[in-house]
């Protein structure tokens, strides 16, 4: 027995193979294709859709500019609307929250960004989205709340972010009477790099209200 076939015993063997097996050849060529097909075509849709969210974004950027209030909520709801899951959708809620604090809705600032908070995964925005609604439940007064939400976040999970928590914490003591927790929180960030006027200005009035007599 030849170990090799012969060219002809080759062809054969070939043709009868094709033979029994073309049908499910052509089936496994056209769901290949179907696929390319279709990853192709999401592909383009996602980038298109990226594309979208990203004009207008850069719209409600200049409506936002512009000072253009009713075009710019138009602009913010519908990257809210269409791009759900996306940071545009994101910087869509942000837009909004600023909005409404521009025109004094501060509850209503209040309940967008609690649940923009609960919808983020992304780290990063948690943190910056969690610092406007401290900032925003300090101008409601509510200074318990503001420290309930930014009290028990430990500081290996803050990174950049840690001295704006220091000076919000202050900020939260001060309004609760908390004096003394106040000042170290002021102390720490400055210790952290912040050198900005307005927080010596705050380590200042501290100094004041403690020097003041008691009447």
């Amino acid at each position: 027995m030849e170990v090799y076939l012969s060219e002809e015993e080759r062809v054969d063997a070939l043709k009868k193979w094709v033979k029994e097996n073309y049908r499910s050849a052509i089936v496994g060529v056209a769901l290949g294709l179907a696929v390319m097909g279709g990853w192709n075509a999401w592909q383009t849709n996602k980038r298109h859709k990226a594309e979208e969210a990203s004009a207008l974004y850069q719209n409600l950027l200049k409506a936002v500019e512009a000072k253009q209030t009713d075009p710019a909520k138009q602009l913010s709801q519908r990257l809210v609307d269409n791009y759900q899951g996306t940071l545009y959708a994101t910087y869509g809620a942000l837009f909004q929250a600023k909005l409404k604090v521009e025109a004094g809705d501060l509850a209503g600032a209040k309940q967008t960004l609690a649940d923009l908070l609960n919808a983020t995964k992304d780290d990063a925005f948690k943190h910056v989205i969690r610092i406007r609604l401290a900032n925003v439940l300090l101008a409601l007064g509510e200074a318990k709340e503001a420290l309930g939400l930014i009290e028990p976040l430990p500081r290996d999970k803050v990174g950049e972010f840690e001295s704006v928590y220091e000076v919000l914490k202050g900020d939260a003591y001060v309004a609760v009477d908390r004096v003394d927790d106040a000042r170290k929180a002021y102390e720490k960030a400055k210790q952290l790099g912040d050198a900005s006027p307005g927080l010596q200005l705050k380590l200042d009035n501290l100094a004041v209200d403690v020097a003041k007599p008691v009447s």
